[in-house]
């Protein structure tokens, strides 16, 4: 199923309306008179409130530069080393989906920073014991093999797979 949006964009378009609405409150504050610059003149509040939009503007416009980069270098690790046995939707090929794990990694986990540590322990050494999935999934794929990804790399690849939830997925992430 495809997502209108996705969990990035979401952020983004999160936290520029956050920005906004700010601005457009602070806008709306009347200053009160006695507020004067020391040399006499009174303060411009809408030039002051300009530049704080701006600078809220500009502020978003380089998280979602640092968000899509980041993003995207996940999406290569994944891309490199994960999409030859995990395709990103159903049907699962030689192993389960992107979308049905981390579907059951937000089923088990609240937080993410969880669910990530626990991916990273589960790929750098598999075994039924660390899966969240049931026993269909390993009669029909068996375990994978250990990943040698340096860490840093793992948690990327596994803070990506966190944020390719589907809640419209409709699939116990066993076999799918």
């Amino acid at each position: 199923m495809k997502r209108f949006f996705s969990p990035l964009a979401l952020s983004v378009f999160l936290i520029t309306s956050a920005a906004a609405m700010t601005s457009c409150q602070q806008q709306n504050a009347s200053l009160p008179e006695e507020q004067q610059i020391s040399s006499g003149e009174t303060e411009n509040p809408a030039e002051t409130k300009t530049a704080a939009v701006e600078e809220a503007g500009n502020n978003a416009i380089a998280k979602e530069t640092t968000v899509d980069a980041t993003a995207k270098e996940c999406e290569a690790i994944y891309a490199k080393n994960c999409k030859e046995c995990h395709t990103l939707a159903p049907p699962a090929t030689s192993a389960p989906s992107i979308v049905a794990l981390a579907g059951q990694y937000r089923a088990r986990y609240s937080k993410k920073e969880g669910a990530v540590a626990d991916m990273v322990s589960y790929m750098k050494a598999p075994s039924i014991g660390k899966s969240i999935l049931g026993p269909k999934t390993f009669e029909r794929f068996g375990i994978m093999p250990a990943m040698t990804l340096p860490d840093e790399e793992l948690e990327k690849v596994a803070g990506w797979l966190w944020d390719q939830y589907d809640p419209n997925f409709e699939g116990d992430g066993d076999c799918q």
